[in-house]
């Protein structure tokens, strides 16, 4: 018998009594900045269970475990593309590999979108190192969770990295070309 632990409901519930207990001592205090600061950490959480899904109690004994493994190969989603098409043209394989591959793309967007906002970090490369330090830590416990048993099986995937950056880079190269537009519009220069 296995129980499942949902890192994202646990964490809401804790959010909700800090966002409580911040309210009853500081009124509205900051009330903007506390709220964007309140939608990364549930953010956060999201990306938490997307990646790792929920912890398993008792872990999962090794018979119990598919091999997770590592996919190490650069850019192989286009391999994986390709071949799908090749196999079956544009069938369900070949938009589950592309929805897939897209999905890796958007999930960091909105981290390059805090990193620019809410951390105030301007130079890009900075935020493609914190980025891409986001999302080797999200493959590295997948395979660390994986390897133990507490999360079911998950792969250590460089596509993954590279896509999550990407997509992350993306984001925060056009919330700077916003500010800057905007700062020349304050000028008066545009």
């Amino acid at each position: 018998m296995y129980m499942t632990i949902d890192p994202m409901f646990v964490g809401i519930v804790l959010l909700l009594i800090y966002i409580v207990v911040g309210v009853i001592r500081n009124k509205a205090d900051r009330l903007v900045k506390r709220v964007i600061v309140y939608s990364f950490v549930v953010y956060l959480l999201k990306v938490m269970q997307l990646t790792i899904g929920s912890f398993i109690i008792p872990p999962l004994h090794d018979e119990e475990i598919y091999g997770g493994g590592t996919q190490l190969f650069p850019f192989y989603f286009l391999w994986d593309l390709f071949r799908d098409y090749r196999h079956g043209g544009f069938d369900w394989f070949f938009w589950n590999t592309a929805k897939l591959s897209f999905y890796n793309f958007i999930m960091l967007m909105p981290l390059g979108m805090y990193i620019a906002l809410l951390f105030k970090v301007r130079k890009a490369k900075w935020a493609t190192f914190f980025i891409f330090l986001v999302s080797l830590v999200i493959e590295t416990s997948q395979f660390i969770f994986s390897y133990y048993g507490v999360i079911m099986p998950r792969t250590f995937n460089v596509d993954d990295l590279l896509l999550n950056t990407a997509g992350g880079v993306f984001s925060f190269a056009i919330i700077e070309q916003v500010r800057r537009f905007v700062s020349r519009i304050k000028k008066g220069d545009a």
